[in-house]
């Protein structure tokens, strides 16, 4: 009882309960990183640098680079991302077709956070789900979870910590627990893609720029309504609703399930955890160990796929092209100015930061909905879906690109009648 009372207070604390330093409240994880990227960003700049070239020579010395199509392509592609750092170290004002503005967006706002947040929340993660609260809260949640997402009650975990902290974090505690073979291959796909959103800090950032603090409250349950409803949706159709129920080795554990007494049944399930876990200082290093291996992967492929698209964006039709997928179902909604929506929700599969900035000046009703599909999208290469190609867990870039598809177009359908409800 001590373990479970202790351990999971210091990773409750640390994951979820907002404190007030420096006149931010925020979490203590983000607190932790803010504080280390303030007073020691040089330093961070170059230890990102010697994680991103320790991640483009990991395959090859791990020898998975030829592992499938997308790897051998990824594998050489990364190189570029050497390149692209020492820019950014160097402060190149420009290079061909690399701005200051892209390279400010792939390194201070997702790559040194990422740097630090994935290898610290990974040490914390430990007192999170080794030692029982995983088990509580799943068996607490289980009425809530199975039927309206498809997965587990302890993914409920997953949610929060993305909302809270960064969609890396939920992922790496997916990937985790898919490695200890207590979600299939489905669940963890669900998850990830449903999910590892981003979190309320970054939300903050998007209702600023879009002109949407007045009505902050609106923003957010909407928002979170958007999300969860998309990700119940997209869990029953394809390509998710195809995924294999099977684990990642023969050694699963199934979560229970409970129609009564759930307090007493979650609480024996926490203890049974508890007697199997291992002890703080080995959990910590299998933890740590996992959060840097995710690190070093995932960093080469943000840099050099997240720069890419916004080369692409800057000086393509990419874009364009995208947003005629999404046109119309705009037109058939009757939104103002839907080649413009479109765009903005179409360069959200680079950054979900960026379709902000295409409508900042348009009417109200555009900025709202902008901002909700922005974040209940979920999925963008500059982010979580690097993340989630760096994991054990088998979905592909295709399959990745077509729930990313239907999370905009699930999102708009939405969102819509939600919104012109409010305003």
């Amino acid at each position: 009882m001590g373990k479970f009372i202790i351990y999971n207070f210091i990773g409750i604390f640390i994951f979820f309960i907002p404190i007030k330093l420096n006149g931010k409240i925020t979490i203590p994880i983000d607190h932790i990183i803010i504080y280390l990227n303030n007073h020691y960003l040089n330093y961070i700049s170059i230890y990102t640098l010697v994680l991103v070239v320790l991640g483009i020579f990991y395959p090859f010395i791990k020898k998975f680079w030829n592992k499938n199509r997308f790897t051998k392509v990824t594998s050489f592609f990364n190189l570029s991302s050497i390149l692209i750092s020492i820019i950014f170290i160097t402060n190149s004002d420009k290079f061909y077709f690399i701005s200051e503005d892209m390279l400010s967006i792939i390194f201070n706002n997702i790559a040194i956070p990422i740097s630090i947040a994935i290898p610290i929340g990974s040490i914390f993660l430990t007192f999170l789900i080794d030692y029982g609260l995983l088990e509580f809260i799943g068996i607490l949640m289980q009425p809530i979870m199975k039927p309206l997402f498809k997965t587990p009650g302890k993914s409920a975990i997953h949610a929060l910590a993305s909302f809270l902290s960064n969609s890396s974090i939920g992922v790496l505690i997916t990937d985790t627990i898919f490695k200890d073979s207590k979600y299939s291959i489905k669940e963890s796909c669900i998850i990830v893609t449903g999910f590892s959103t981003v979190s309320i800090s970054s939300m903050v950032i998007i209702g600023k720029t879009l002109n949407l603090m007045s009505m902050w409250n609106a923003y957010f349950i909407i928002t979170l309504i958007s999300t969860c409803s998309v990700t119940s949706i997209t869990a029953r159709i394809p390509p998710l609703s195809r995924k294999s129920n099977s684990y990642i080795s023969s050694n699963f554990v199934i979560e229970a399930k409970i129609y009564r007494n759930f307090i007493q049944n979650a609480w024996s399930e926490a203890i049974k955890s508890i007697h199997k876990s291992s002890a703080i200082s080995e959990s910590v290093y299998k933890n740590f160990k996992n959060g840097l291996i995710v690190t070093i992967t995932v960093l080469p492929s943000i840099v050099s796929i997240g720069t890419t698209g916004l080369i692409l964006s800057e000086y393509t039709c990419f874009i364009d092209l995208l947003a005629y997928i999404f046109y119309p179902l705009l037109k058939i909604l009757q939104l103002p100015e839907p080649m413009l929506t479109a765009k903005s929700a179409s360069i959200g599969i680079i950054d979900l930061f960026l379709p902000s900035f295409l409508i900042i000046d348009s009417s109200f009703l555009t900025r709202f909905i902008i901002g909700v599909v922005s974040v209940s999208s979920v999925l963008s290469f500059c982010s979580c879906i690097p993340c989630i190609l760096s994991t054990e867990i088998p979905i592909s870039i295709s399959e990745l690109f077509l729930i990313w598809v239907e999370r905009v177009v699930f999102s708009f359908i939405i969102v819509t009648p939600l919104v012109t409800l409010i305003i």
